[in-house]
């Protein structure tokens, strides 16, 4: 296989595991400063104010899977490839990922049981 050379690819995997740092920490460590700015995680309406100061380490399944959904929507790549993307995710946040995903930028692959 050959891909275009710049091509941006992200994975959103079915499993996520983070350190034990608080979430903004690791949102800022994994997008930078300036990019963090530009889209702060407490916009994205995918956690509680009380949970961004947490350990990442602590989270559920359901936030850890928002963690990185908030990160793949901070930073979109040309190329998304979803795997199982509504696991552990509650029906209406299903529903606003699936809305998000259709003005995306770029190419979606997804592989899910789900509707």
């Amino acid at each position: 296989m050959e891909l275009r050379p710049g091509l941006t690819i992200r994975l959103l995997t079915q499993d996520t595991v983070f350190c034990v740092v608080r979430v903004r920490d690791t949102y800022a460590l994994a997008l930078g400063p300036q990019r963090k700015q530009s889209v702060p995680l407490d916009s994205l309406g995918l956690f509680h104010e009380a949970d961004l100061a947490g350990p990442s380490g602590e989270l559920s399944m359901g936030q850890c899977r928002r963690l990185e959904l908030a990160l793949l929507v901070a930073r979109p790549p040309q190329l998304l490839l979803l795997d199982e993307p509504t696991s552990h995710l509650s029906a209406a946040l299903c529903d606003e990922l699936e809305d998000a995903l259709g003005s995306g930028p770029g190419v979606i692959v997804v592989a899910s049981h789900d509707r």
